[in-house]
């Protein structure tokens, strides 16, 4: 994120540091990825001609309308990797169970991941100006201790967010957040941003902290610009926003009741959702394939294991918009030179990779360019006639080997040695237990230590502390897009964000050619402003900006983008109908917690 080199910035930057570490430790844990109307206004019929065939057999994929829509007394149960009887529902705090928490707290917006469309949650509406953005929030929301939701809940958490160090902070201060009426609140923009930017920003907040329970924490910012005591909150019994209420949390389930004043309440038939506690993708798999489980939000799973599951379990491929890379930490001798890292990515054989990583959930990185949509070629679409200047990194060892030589290393004896004698290491540092990076990293290492580079593949337990907490590395893998498809946040998480800076110890200024001339004169470019100017950027301003910082990373390469993957989620048709695959509401983070909100995972009558 961007940062002014003020006390207020470096408490900023501790406190995004903070939030990276929890998220961090989520992953690792999950290792085993204008105006709209209503809800119900924008939701298409899953039965529609245009929303394609069904996938995976088993169900009719259409709906019942809401007036016939037969109350059941199923139980629809999925899992988490998470430990139930340690999970506690403050999400500043650690071990905040992430999935679980989508059914029960509301988000303010959702957004199809394919395409950038945003669906409304708690906000129905926006109208985002040059200066003010004006939210409007729907009616019909209540905590689950039954009082009504407003828009100083949502100022409430908008203000409390900015001061803990999201990113909407970097747009809106905390004091421009203003309370117009019990349904519409107005934010002072600091500088003219595009729609996708302000929204994505607002994409990862949900309302999980309510006023009673949080006040004293965002009275604290306001006071000394410091909440002491806010990460060490645990909450067991939480005041949700969602369409389900917790009942109980025990050893191995946790237990949830439909919530019968959300205004989504009666698109639900069911009464009940249950996880079950299955901590690893085996039991996962083995659950889909025994039908104790009735849909997982999103499980890795081979084509040989998916082949084992009945014809009623579908699959819902969803694109993750990012995938594994190589960070490289700039403080390292050798890492820190631009040679060595081209010279990296011209020895990986990405499309193999790919291959080993699976064929089927991931593609190769086509133009190393910070740009993910490597599955639909949306990239394409941004770089427009300039795709032909960039370089693609296609495999080709004596290129390679000549960029080392120009950086001053030689050969000895079949490795690669700098002008001291120092053997060039690639100890590439993984999350263990991640099956298809395993894979993968094999498949690198392989590749290295075939051209003379001195590689290891090592997959680590205390990955997330190392990397996060101690820093202890020197080339790791790590997911290199930022998840969303629109450029800018991928940009600037390569260049210029948290991990840009702190993690990846990336310069703040480099010298970068002109686009597709790599041999003519360089220029300065300032990474956080010319990042900062593309935020507020639409049209094709957006779309030059954008090329000529996807030439910073193609030449520069803070990490090195080698595969984009596929997320995939589960359902099951034999007790419940859902959508047809094609339905654009099943590429919302995720199946199960958002198709019943829009009538489109329900319970067939026993």
């Amino acid at each position: 994120m961007s940062e002014h080199h003020t006390d207020e910035s470096e408490r900023n930057l501790r406190k995004t540091r903070r939030r990276f570490l929890q998220a961090a430790g989520a992953a690792g844990a999950a290792g085993l990825a204008g105006c709209a109307g209503s809800n119900k206004d924008t939701a298409t019929t899953a039965g529609d001609d245009n929303n394609g065939g069904g996938g995976g057999g088993g169900g009719t994929g259409t709906q019942t309308s809401k007036d016939e829509l037969p109350m059941t007394d199923r139980t629809f149960v999925t899992a988490t990797a998470d430990v139930p009887k340690d999970m506690q529902f403050n999400p500043y705090g650690q071990k905040y169970p992430e999935r679980i928490a989508l059914a029960l707290f509301e988000n303010l917006l959702y957004v199809n991941e394919a395409t950038s469309k945003f669906m409304p949650g708690i906000l129905e509406s926006w109208d985002i100006g040059s200066e003010t953005v004006t939210l409007s929030v729907r009616d019909g929301y209540h905590w689950h201790n039954g009082n009504e939701i407003t828009a100083e809940d949502v100022a409430f958490k908008l203000k409390l967010e900015i001061y803990d160090g999201a990113a909407i902070g970097n747009i809106v201060n905390a004091e421009d957040v203003s309370v117009v009426d019990d349904s519409t609140l107005e934010l002072g923009l600091q500088r003219s941003v595009s729609s996708e930017v302000f929204l994505y920003s607002l994409k990862p907040i949900a309302l999980d902290t309510p006023r009673d329970t949080f006040e004293e924490f965002l009275d604290a910012y306001e006071s000394d610009g410091e909440a002491p005591g806010l990460t060490e909150l645990t909450i067991d019994e939480p005041n949700g926003s969602g369409p389900f209420k917790l009942v109980r949390a025990e050893n191995q389930e946790v237990v949830a009741e439909r919530f019968t004043d959300h205004p989504d309440a009666d698109n639900i038939n069911f009464p009940r959702m249950k996880w079950n506690y299955l901590q690893s993708n085996q039991k996962q798999w083995q659950a889909l394939r025994t039908d104790t489980v009735d849909g997982i939000d999103n499980v890795f799973t081979p084509s040989n294991i998916a082949e084992s599951y009945g014809d009623h379990v579908r699959e819902i491929p969803m694109p993750a918009n990012w995938g594994m890379g190589i960070m490289f930490n700039h403080e390292h001798e050798h890492y820190s030179q631009q040679n060595v890292k081209r010279a990296i990515q011209y020895v990986i054989d990405r499309q193999k990779l790919a291959q080993s990583a699976g064929s089927k959930m991931h593609v190769p990185v086509e133009v190393p360019s910070g740009l993910p949509g490597n599955f639909n070629g949306s990239y394409k679409n941004w770089l427009g006639d300039s795709l032909s200047k960039f370089d693609k990194y296609e495999p080709n060892t004596d290129k390679a080997a000549s960029l080392l030589r120009e950086a001053g290393f030689e050969k000895n004896n079949g490795t690669w040695v700098d002008a001291k004698g120092k053997t060039l290491k690639f100890p590439y540092k993984i999350p263990a237990g991640w099956n298809d990076w395993t894979a993968g990293g094999q498949s690198i290492v392989q590749d290295l230590n075939d051209f003379g580079i001195e590689a290891s593949l090592n997959p680590s337990q205390s990955y997330w502390g190392d990397i996060y907490g101690n820093q202890n590395y020197t080339v790791a893998g790590l997911g290199w897009a930022d998840g969303k498809v629109y450029p800018y946040f991928t940009l600037n998480k390569l260049l210029n964000g948290f991990r840009s800076r702190t993690i990846l110890k990336f310069p703040r200024e480099v010298e970068v050619s002109p686009l597709g001339q790599p041999n003519g004169s360089k220029r300065t470019v300032n990474l956080e402003s010319e990042v900062k100017e593309l935020a507020g950027l639409t049209g094709e301003e957006a779309m030059q900006k954008t090329q000529e910082l996807a030439w910073v990373v193609n030449r520069h390469l803070p990490m090195a983008p080698l595969m984009e993957k596929l997320d995939q989620s589960w359902l099951t048709t034999d007790n419940w109908e859902t959508i047809k695959k094609n339905d654009e509401d099943a590429i919302v983070d995720w199946p199960p917690y958002y198709l019943p909100r829009e009538g489109k995972l329900t319970a067939k009558p026993k």
